[in-house]
């Protein structure tokens, strides 16, 4: 199946100009590798801080877990638009077919059955992608999301920390969150799993919306899956560099 994938470039202020002609280069020597394997045709968009892609992957998922793997500036791609593709001749022959009806479409999948590792990978691979509303489809009904115990002065400072219960007080936090903080990059890295637990570590870069001061937090995050959902949802995190991000310190 090909895709086409349009990429932008996010390290202003993040890299020296040495740093940044470093990983450029590998980025390059990366690419080439990818070309040559068949997976993908890569352009650079001339005088814009963007690529563009055309890829062959089994799948959305298997295209997003092989980015992981060639694309060494990973953490600074940000994955603007991502379009599965039908070739001319397939089109002309749905077109032909009128197309096939809403209620012949595969059933959506059920996640019942999948792992625990299937699950936290999926969790952890939506948030990088900043796709919150496939991540909110992992999440139980009736899921605890346990956001830092309450401390004065200092939980309250971003105005979304604290205990949710269910998926609605959930999504209206997350709704919160991003009327205050603009979410630049999640990098997760580091994932155990041992029987119903999974266990994570992601590296947040964002900025306050409220004054435009960027900040980095590195966070461990606590799953409990079951039936293939995420019933509870627990994070560690030191709240300091979001604080003084907030409070303009």
């Amino acid at each position: 199946m090909l895709f086409y994938v349009q990429m932008k470039w996010n390290y202003q202020g993040r890299l020296s100009q040495d740093e940044l002609w470093a990983l450029e280069e590998k980025e390059a020597e990366h690419g080439l590798e990818g070309i040559r394997s068949g997976f993908v045709q890569l352009f650079k968009v001339v005088s814009q801080h963007r690529i563009i892609a055309i890829v062959e992957a089994d799948s959305l998922e298997n295209l997003d877990r092989n980015s992981m793997g060639w694309l060494p500036m990973r953490e600074y791609l940000e994955f603007e638009v991502v379009w599965a593709l039908r070739d001319y001749k397939g089109f002309a022959e749905d077109v032909r077919n009128r197309f096939p009806r809403l209620e012949q479409q595969p059933p959506k999948p059920t996640y019942s059955n999948r792992s625990t590792r299937e699950v936290a990978e999926d969790w952890f691979e939506s948030l990088r992608r900043k796709d919150f509303e496939r991540a909110i489809t992992l999440l139980d009904d009736n899921i605890i999301w346990e956001n830092l115990p309450f401390t004065p002065g200092v939980t309250d400072v971003p105005p979304w920390l604290g205990t949710y219960n269910g998926l609605e007080e959930v999504q209206k936090s997350f709704e919160i969150m991003v009327q205050h903080t603009e979410v630049i990059a999640f990098t997760p890295y580091n994932l155990i799993v041992d029987g119903d637990q999974a266990v994570g570590m992601l590296h947040e870069h964002a900025r306050c919306i409220a004054n435009g001061n960027e900040y980095d937090l590195y966070v461990a995050t606590h799953l409990k899956i079951r039936n293939g959902k995420i019933v509870n949802w627990r994070v560690y995190w030191d709240p300091s560099p979001l604080i003084v991000a907030y409070k303009n310190l």
